[in-house]
């Protein structure tokens, strides 16, 4: 005798009960993640005292900088590149002209327009001979039928922890670097991902702001350096050879350094290389940044900055944010900001996306690092620090750019706000705690 068909009325309940089930998993897995992350930086040092009696522009902050690991090399050049119309053409160019290797660390790569002209080029390097590497971070791996054809061009793709039962509790350990090396002697560095939500030109919601530097010189090496760290990490493969560390020549006359952070530091380099730059500042302090929740000695810093006379401004996004809560956690510290002489601004064409700082007009870097605590404490992550007057001069016409297109908030307005967004943003600085 076969059993009854189930009946119309039967299907929700176990609709229900699947979907339970799923709600429970994710609540568990976010649990998991926050719990191992709490795990995995039990003895990272987060606070620190550096209160120096020079400025950014002295030579020893340039001597005190390089205890973030990396030297302050001279012979680079170094470009800035804007939105996708700028930097995906300038990068799948030296894609297509590479002749030894290529290197690619993404946070992510998804199917679509630009990652098939990515998955494209890169194929047709690999049947050409050249040694084509590609690192995925598992969360933000969308390629689809893009890894096959990788794969069968000869193209090592790598995916970055990826996600199993067994290994939820280190869920939240990711990597955040967006790095390109071709031929070991052009790199780019910034806060892109290949991805269609980056074309365009910041015109629209659909077209992200978002800013990479292209660098030649000396740099190039610890931007390969920084790839070969995560990529050693997920396959035990040693790059090595005049094809990925060539001898490198003098590209320009402007001192780099490429500054990496990882998971496993016993201190936060990333938060070291902006809280360093911020203690030093005397003049100016003009920050661009996608997710602005910085902790409590960040904040003071800030504030002290503006207290002692800098121009401290940060430009954060208006209300076309992917992450909504980001943008109501970051709103919870206003107050505090806006009291102590911090000018806020909220970008509104588009997704603002950039993770970028300029101090003293000398001091500049982009890169991938968040002011958030999950990019200060549990990312892998990497930027380009240019210790150099025309580049900061570069990328401060292109925040005051930025500055137009956005709306200042003031302290009378601010104070203005209801019950409601008052309690909806400390939930979500809370949130913020222990998830971003």
């Amino acid at each position: 005798m076969t059993n009854p068909p189930i009946s119309d009325r039967a299907k929700p309940a176990n609709q229900r009960t699947d979907t339970l089930r799923w709600l429970w998993l994710g609540c568990l897995w976010a649990l998991m993640a926050a719990w191992g992350s709490g795990c995995t930086t039990a003895d990272k040092r987060l606070t620190y005292q550096y209160q120096p009696t020079y400025g950014v522009e002295s030579a020893e902050f340039l001597r005190s900088m390089e205890a973030l690991r990396s030297r302050i090399t001279p012979g680079n050049q170094v470009r800035l590149l804007q939105d996708g119309d700028g930097f995906f053409t300038d990068i799948l160019k030296e894609i297509q002209q590479a002749q030894k290797t290529i290197n690619i660390e993404m946070y992510i790569f998804a199917n679509g327009d630009v990652g098939r002209a990515f998955a494209s080029a890169l194929s047709e390097r690999a049947r050409a001979g050249v040694e084509v590497r590609v690192l995925v971070d598992a969360v933000g791996a969308r390629m689809g039928e893009l890894e096959g054809l990788m794969l069968q061009a000869g193209v090592r793709v790598e995916i970055y922890r990826p996600l199993r039962i067994f290994s939820l509790h280190k869920a939240g350990e990711r990597t955040h670097r967006k790095i390109v090396v071709v031929d070991g002697r052009i790199g780019y560095c910034g806060g892109l991902g290949i991805d269609d939500r980056w074309k365009g030109q910041s015109r629209n919601e659909n077209e992200w702001r978002d800013l990479v530097v292209r660098v030649e010189g000396p740099v190039v090496s610890q931007l390969q350096s920084i790839f070969m760290e995560d990529w050693l990490h997920t396959t035990g493969d040693v790059l090595h050879g005049n094809g990925q560390f060539p001898t490198q020549e003098n590209a320009g006359n402007q001192l780099a350094q490429a500054v990496s952070s990882s998971r496993t530091d016993q201190s936060s380099m990333a938060k070291l290389m902006v809280y360093m730059a911020i203690q030093a500042a005397r003049k100016s302090i003009w920050i661009e940044n996608a997710y602005f929740v910085p902790d409590r000695q960040i904040r003071k810093s800030l504030v002290d900055a503006a207290k002692r006379g800098v121009d401290v401004r940060v430009i954060v996004p208006g209300k076309h944010i992917d992450i909504p809560t980001l943008r109501r956690a970051s709103r919870y510290h206003y107050n505090e900001l806006l009291d102590g002489g911090v000018k806020i601004y909220e970008f509104q064409p588009a997704m603002l996306h950039t993770k970028a700082m300029v101090v003293d007009d000398i001091w500049a870097t982009v890169g991938s690092v968040n002011f958030v605590r999950r990019s200060m404490i549990h990312n892998t992550e990497a930027n380009v620090i240019v210790y150099d007057r025309q580049f900061a001069e570069e990328l401060s016409r292109i925040i005051e750019l930025d500055l137009a297109r956005s709306d200042a908030l003031t302290k009378e307005e601010w104070r203005k706000r209801g019950f409601g967004d008052r309690f909806s943003e400390l939930f979500s600085w809370m949130f913020s705690e222990t998830i971003y």
